[in-house]
């Protein structure tokens, strides 16, 4: 135990606590020379010696990948945004058809089943970012998810609008006829799309060429 330059009556701290602490403090500096924030670590591990000091480095270790880029819970490195202006991910970049096709299914399943309106407890949007994710270099995650996210919009509207074509006092929540919607194709919507620097846009167009 040490026992040396404890005054006061303060508690010692055996040889397994001060090197827990120390590699603890190696974690914070190593995050902040990263850009990255450190100040939660301590929340994150209240008590680390209810485990030994290896298992516990070893464990904290585990949540970044060989980069040191923090790997949130859905197992994606290159995902955090901390100290990042909007700007540098805010960007269009091209998205592969798989991806797209995939949000576009999800998109078109969501909106009939909640009637047009968003619902955070049903959607599967996550499960879609997180496999484009994951198929993408971790230097495309963020403005790629950003970009994909541009085409969920854009489906998302043209749903609505197809709607709101054939029956304009449709609201949002109240039920339609779903042929409306699974009649579009992703084609359909993409060819209205305009696209800018970090934005989508809807081309309007007189009826919307839904099939019979």
């Amino acid at each position: 135990m040490y026992d040396e330059g404890h005054p006061n009556g303060e508690e010692t701290k055996s040889a397994a606590e001060v090197k827990v602490e120390k590699d603890l403090q190696n974690l914070k500096m190593l995050k902040q020379m990263l850009g990255q924030k450190y100040d939660d670590l301590d929340l994150k591990f209240k008590n680390p010696l209810e485990a030994d000091e290896e298992t516990f480095i070893r464990n904290y270790m585990g949540l970044f990948d060989e980069d040191g880029d923090f790997v949130n819970p859905y197992g994606v490195a290159g995902m955090d945004i901390t100290g990042k202006d909007p700007s540098e991910f805010h960007k269009i970049i091209d998205v592969s058809e798989t991806a797209r096709q995939d949000m576009f299914d999800e998109t078109m399943r969501h909106f009939i089943q909640e009637k047009g309106v968003a619902n955070g407890d049903t959607t599967k949007r996550t499960e879609v970012f997180t496999r484009y994710q994951l198929s993408v270099k971790k230097s495309d995650r963020l403005s790629g998810t950003w970009t994909l996210g541009q085409y969920e919009r854009m489906y998302t509207k043209a749903f609505y609008e197809a709607v709101r074509e054939a029956n304009p006092n449709w609201q949002l929540g109240q039920p339609f006829d779903t042929s409306i919607v699974r009649n579009i194709t992703r084609e359909d919507v993409e060819n209205r799309i305009v696209k800018g620097d970090s934005e989508f846009s809807l081309k309007p167009r007189a009826s919307l060429d839904v099939k019979a």
